[in-house]
């Protein structure tokens, strides 16, 4: 097989993602057209010269020299250099994003390699676009002889889903009256109204509100449609972006992307070496979350909700739209109309039968799904691919084929859950949804390690992962078990913060059991808790929460309190999204936000709007996930602790993350607030209590702290 083109792996693979979206040691790598290491630039100097004290970046940027980053920045060198893998623990206020963003382009471009960094949030990837990215591109202008440097081309890769194909919105609108209601219609102009303005990317996430899924899925560019044939970078956004990334020396992009690349099996060749392209190297941002992520992505997902609408897509008798109404014949029109009776009774099966009352289930025995909805969905394949065959438009041709092989990729995953077919994963229905009317079949492997082991760190490139919490009392080797890098080289550097100083650490030792058979004392605590420690505040307090029913429960006993105070309380899930909750939080600089999951991670604001930190409870995992039980067997049967190995270090990483959200800045002082008393009367509290940023915690009683 000759070399396949960079970007013509990368397109397949974006390509292949179904309607849910989802689609070791020492490595020594000088590539053929590299240059020899003795002729090229010496980049360890160049990197010391930029981190040392007064260098190029003190005088270029103004930011203040910080040991821990000249550090960091000199490992992630060497790792390059050598073609080691490497795990690197920074601390909150390190700078890490330019110390491995330094060495990392001039790597790049000296080796003429892309350079991959992975983030899993949005508000790190904007942090790298608009921010550290254009400070990187001020440094090396500053460097003597290495200013053009400075033109380095970057891109955001996201799956091409997201993206906005002209030539789809166009055909869509020209037949809008076979395919939309008048709802649908509205916001197809909107959508049209919005590619007018001249947006950025040509991506969803640029429109607000955002578009409706059911349009946006018939003018994105996943289809077949939006291609080299019928597409130009002059005039589709996806094709623009394809040139953008071909020639990129740095690529960003979210970890649920790579990870979802990865499972679907597309790639550069063993040959070729890399992870996403060819001879390319992976920096991951936020490493902690690779783990799960991960374990996410590299599985299957299908729901009740997208084989529905794909099926009226076709052909919907009830308002006598879809795709087939011109173009199919009377026994097409049937077989689709036999395959949405058929989807709507399996999955009823599935709610009522196998779900009843559960919310998640774990499947455990083969042949228990209705074997009925495999025949009519069977024959609507046959029917799409015949007319495909029989169309004389090549755009029709090319769309009947990919609702050919979308319907068939529903049978493949049906099967592979009916039959499960991988001893090596977890099979698992769940109900999602504002209503819980949506059902979820899924899968994932249970031996992530093994999976990352062969399909990452044994690929012939470098890995760096970095983040602020990958070890456990200074040792990264939970972690590095979890994903398979056992061998790879570490480092780690701490905060530069002076958390003795600017950090107050309380703990209240009197709460209430929160698991016990009578919640009320401990809801009526936790209500009382928030309210007294909030209000006496002057600044902002972000609250964490385990699980949104406690959460509710707070926000809906405390929002009339707090409104006739003339301040404002706000909730995760409470008609605002993440980024509008930051938003006013640091408008109005002394509200109350309640947050679980993602709060605990990656949300940063700096200053006195975020004063106060509360802790309701220690984050330990569901233990009746699915994954988990499998994973608990496991460990069982091998004769260990699934608390010790999995939920207990878990839980920690994520404490250290959410006490990582209060100070953000040198100039940051705040109060943490510790509501679980299950801290200090556990045996496992002594885990977290060594984890404190400042060790020197004060524990009272509720009387004590409020004076009651």
């Amino acid at each position: 097989m000759g070399r396949i083109p960079r970007w013509g792996r990368r397109c397949n693979r974006i390509h292949s993602f179904g309607p849910d979206g989802k689609a070791g040691g020492m490595i020594r790598l000088i590539s053929e057209d590299s240059p020899d290491e003795e002729q090229g630039p010496d980049l360890g100097e160049v990197v010391r010269k930029i981190f040392e004290p007064d260098g190029i970046l003190q005088k270029t940027l103004d930011f203040e020299f910080r040991q821990e980053q000249a550090d960091m920045a000199k490992r992630v060198h060497d790792c390059l250099q050598e073609g080691e893998h490497l795990l690197f623990e920074a601390g909150t206020g390190v700078g890490k994003s330019l110390a491995y963003l330094v060495p990392a382009i001039l790597h790049a471009r000296l080796r003429k390699r892309p350079c991959v960094v992975a983030t899993n949030t949005i508000s790190l990837q904007e942090q790298l676009l608009e921010k550290d990215i254009p400070a990187l591109r001020k440094i090396l202008a500053g460097v003597p002889g290495f200013e053009d440097w400075a033109d380095f081309e970057c891109a955001l890769l996201v799956g091409r889903a997201n993206y906005l194909c002209p030539n789809r919105l166009e055909r869509a609108r020209s037949g809008q009256t076979e395919l939309f209601e008048a709802g649908q219609r509205e916001e197809l102009e909107r959508i049209s109204e919005w590619v007018n303005e001249n947006p950025v990317e040509g991506i969803r996430q640029e429109m607000s509100p955002l578009p409706r899924g059911g349009v946006w899925d018939l003018v994105n560019a996943d289809s077949s449609l939006c291609s080299s044939k019928c597409c130009s970078p002059q005039t589709c956004f996806y094709r623009k972006a394809r040139a953008r990334v071909e020639s990129s020396d740095l690529v960003v992009v979210n970890h649920s992307l790579l990870f979802s690349l990865m499972g679907a099996g597309y790639g550069p060749s063993d040959e070729e070496g890399g992870v996403m392209f060819a001879d390319d190297f992976v920096i991951f941002d936020e490493a902690h979350e690779i783990p799960e992520v991960a374990g996410e992505h590299l599985g299957l997902s299908m729901s009740s909700w997208a084989m529905e609408t794909s099926l009226r897509r076709l052909h919907n008798p009830k308002q006598g739209k879809g795709l087939l109404k011109k173009l199919g014949r009377t026994r097409d029109l049937e077989a689709v109309e036999d395959a949405s009776i058929a989807v709507e009774d399996f999955f009823q099966h599935l709610h009522v039968r196998v779900l009843g009352e559960k919310s998640r289930i774990r499947l455990l025995e083969k042949g228990i799904f209705p074997m009925e909805v495999f025949p009519p969905l069977s024959r609507v394949v046959r029917s799409l691919v015949e007319l495909s065959e029989l169309s004389e438009d090549e755009n029709r041709k090319l769309e009947l084929k990919d609702q050919a092989k979308r319907m068939q990729g529903y049978l493949m995953g049906l099967s592979e859950v009916s039959e499960l077919k991988d001893d090596g994963s977890v099979y698992w229905l769940e109900r999602a949804g504002k209503k819980n009317q949506i059902i979820h079949l899924r899968s994932a492997p249970l031996d992530i390690a093994a999976v990352l082991r062969r399909d990452l760190f044994g690929k012939q490139t470098s890995i760096v992962m970095t983040s602020a919490t990958l070890t456990r009392k200074g040792k990264a080797d939970s972690f590095k078990a979890q994903v398979g890098a056992e061998e790879v080289q570490e480092g780690i550097v701490n905060s530069p913060f002076d958390y003795l100083s600017n950090m107050q650490v309380r703990i209240l030792m009197d709460c209430p059991e929160p698991m016990s058979g009578n919640r009320e004392p401990y809801l009526k605590y936790l209500v009382e808790a928030l309210h007294g420690s909030a209000s006496a505040v002057e600044g902002g307090t972000l609250a964490l929460f385990t699980n949104y029913s406690d959460l509710q429960h707070t926000y809906h006993h405390l929002l009339p309190r707090w409104k006739k105070m003339g301040r404002s309380v706000y909730a995760q899930g409470e008609g605002h999204s993440r980024s509008e909750l930051r938003a006013k939080l640091i408008e109005e600089g002394d509200a109350l936000l309640l947050g679980a999951e993602s709060f605990w991670k990656g949300f940063d604001a700096k200053g006195p709007c975020l004063s106060q930190v509360i802790i309701t409870r220690l984050p330990f995992e569901n233990p009746s996930h699915p994954v988990m039980e499998a994973k608990t067997e496991i460990l069982a049967e091998a004769g260990k602790s699934s608390f010790i190995e999995l939920t207990l270090p878990s839980a920690v990483t994520r404490f250290r993350q959410g006490i990582g959200r209060l100070i953000r800045s040198q100039t940051d002082v705040g109060d943490l607030l510790i509501m679980d008393s299950r801290i200090l009367t556990k045996r496992y509290g002594s885990q977290f209590l060594s984890e404190l940023p400042n060790p020197n915690y004060e524990s009272l009683s509720f009387s004590e702290l409020f004076g009651e």
